[in-house]
């Protein structure tokens, strides 16, 4: 039988020196910077909405097959909508999770997705109550979680003029924000290039939490679907 072929999945134990405590992160990063660049043609290929939910069920069904066609079809991690949060009633877009019975089922990497259009509210990628950056910021998302990430569906313009757009509103909020209950530190928690992929840019940034006095690493990826 097929699940008599797989191999078991053991997580790496807490405290074990010898593994990187990111290294299932690691994996799932490396997962979607493999994938990811043939997501822009599958979505063209069959499109049939923009709307920003429609979108990242076409990703994470794209995640799902690509796990399917590779390796055998065992990758141990699990990419779904909507994952709960254990202290917050307001959800991320996309969860992973690692296939075991050895914990409870909470993701160990979300990612939070937005559009990036004429005829949307761009600036929520950033700020305000469905704001993307500042969810994870307040702890709304993620909070037992110290490295997330983000889709930015561009669908206008080009991902270089939202990338800046997006570091402007950051600057923007250090300079004028009267919100005492967040802080936005200017340069240090602005997006910064790090890869390049055909139809993708993919960069980080670093994001204080006031709540918990720690911080949160985002990974960007802007998705050319134009």
């Amino acid at each position: 039988m097929l699940k008599d072929s797989l191999p078991l999945y053991q997580p790496p134990r807490l405290n074990d020196l010898k593994v990187a405590p990111s290294l299932e992160v690691d994996k799932i990063l490396v997962f979607i910077d493999t994938n990811i660049p043939n997501f822009c043609l599958y979505y063209q290929s069959i499109k049939d909405s923009e709307k920003e939910n429609r979108i990242s069920d076409l990703l994470i069904h794209h995640f799902q097959l690509c796990k399917t066609e590779q390796a055998g079809g065992f990758f141990p991690f699990d990419f779904r909508k909507n994952p709960t949060q254990e202290h917050s009633t307001k959800e991320t877009d996309i969860g992973v999770f690692v296939m075991t019975r050895n914990s409870k089922p909470l993701p160990i990497i979300e990612f939070e997705a937005k559009r990036f259009s004429e005829s949307s509210n761009n600036k929520e990628y950033v700020c305000g109550d469905r704001g993307g950056i500042e969810r994870f910021k307040r702890g709304h998302h993620s909070s037992h979680l110290t490295i997330c990430g983000m889709f930015g569906y561009v669908q206008s313009r080009t991902s270089d003029k939202w990338i800046t757009k997006v570091n402007n509103w950051i600057c923007e909020l250090s300079l004028k924000n009267t919100d005492k209950t967040i802080e936005w530190k200017d340069k240090k928690e602005l997006l910064v290039k790090k890869t390049s992929f055909p139809n993708i840019e993919k960069l980080s940034s670093l994001h204080s939490r006031k709540q918990s006095n720690d911080n949160i690493a985002l990974w960007h990826y802007f998705i050319e679907l134009r």
